[in-house]
């Protein structure tokens, strides 16, 4: 008996630690932050700030409401010039009530949208409804388009398509809208599936999500072990796959930072991955103007901080609580 009471109080001993692995991983929000020095950047964007967001899945098993909040209220806090959100705003396309997220963003801030694979799931209507619920936000959604932006004096593009992984974008359409003359910031596509289609050196930062950074990360790429096998089997409809799962990289003759997302998908559980947001603020560098395709050229970490949302906080103070004794 007395050794199955130690085996015993050994297991739980495991799991309660294994527990609290778990939970840090899958809400101990990061944020990352980028100075980005792109070659050939015009001098008047020096100082630009960006902050990105992706993959919130609202309404999925695992995503607290509080947990996007913090990482709306980081995105806040950096006083981005635009904010850009890449996509899976709600899981499986369902939409539920987030109590006003999408909504109230400053008025002198860029807020621009592009829609995720699973913003495409669901009903027929599904995207045309999402897109409708960001835009009544004051949210500016780009369906294979482009937007004219202003920013310190001088005018510049944010090309958005809709999601590559499904086949959704047209690449060409978005980036046609945007006069050759003139310089485009940012390419926004949820997933970092990115080929020829892609015209090369036609922005300077493109930002995407999707990969979650492999959510439960067994392999250091991100990449999903098996995963062709899996779809075979379940007979999923083809994919556009993306090249790089995680990190920074220089394809097409631009600098790709993909966000490791906010909220989970089909599993509630994050390992080796955290929720992240990334803030960015552009430089202007004369002496990076001769293009190079190691992306450590161009980017510098500047700080990286990691903390737990309220409801993980909560939750770690109830359980090392003492209990009372009667």
């Amino acid at each position: 008996m007395r050794l199955r009471s130690w085996a015993a109080g050994w297991l739980g001993g495991l799991a309660y630690a294994g527990g609290i692995a778990l939970a840090r991983w899958t809400w101990s929000l990061e944020v990352v932050r980028l100075r980005v020095s792109p070659p050939g950047l015009p001098p008047e964007w020096d100082g630009i700030r960006v902050a990105h967001l992706s993959d919130f899945h609202a309404g999925a098993r695992g995503v607290p409401l509080r947990l996007l909040r913090s990482a709306r209220a980081a995105a806040l806090s950096f006083a981005p010039d635009i904010i850009a959100l890449t996509g899976d705003f709600f899981d499986n396309g369902v939409p539920v009530d987030v109590e006003g997220l999408w909504a109230g963003w400053p008025e002198d801030t860029v807020v621009v949208a592009v829609l995720g694979n699973h913003d495409f799931r669901g009903a027929a209507d599904a995207p045309a409804g999402i897109e409708r619920v960001l835009r009544d936000a004051g949210v500016v959604v780009l369906r294979n388009a482009a937007l004219e932006v202003r920013l310190r004096g001088r005018r510049g593009w944010i090309v958005g398509v809709d999601d590559p992984f499904t086949l959704q974008a047209d690449e060409v359409a978005a980036f046609a809208e945007a006069p050759e003359d003139d310089a485009v910031l940012l390419y926004l596509a949820h997933s970092p599936s990115i080929d020829a289609t892609v015209p090369v050196g036609r922005a300077f930062v493109a930002l995407s999500g999707h990969t979650h950074a492999g959510q439960i990360r067994l392999l250091p790429s991100g990449r999903i072990p098996f995963v062709h096998v899996l779809r075979r089997l379940r007979g999923t409809p083809p994919r556009r796959d993306p090249p790089v799962y995680r990190g920074v990289h220089w394809l097409r003759g631009m600098i790709v930072i993909i966000s490791e997302g906010i909220g989970v998908s089909r599993v509630p559980l994050r390992f080796r991955t955290r929720p992240q947001v990334v803030l960015i603020e552009f430089a202007h560098d004369q002496r990076l103007d001769v293009p190079c395709d190691d992306p450590r050229r161009y980017v510098t970490q500047v700080g990286r901080e990691r903390g737990l949302a309220d409801v993980v906080q909560r939750f770690l103070e109830a359980a090392h609580r003492p209990t009372a004794r009667h």
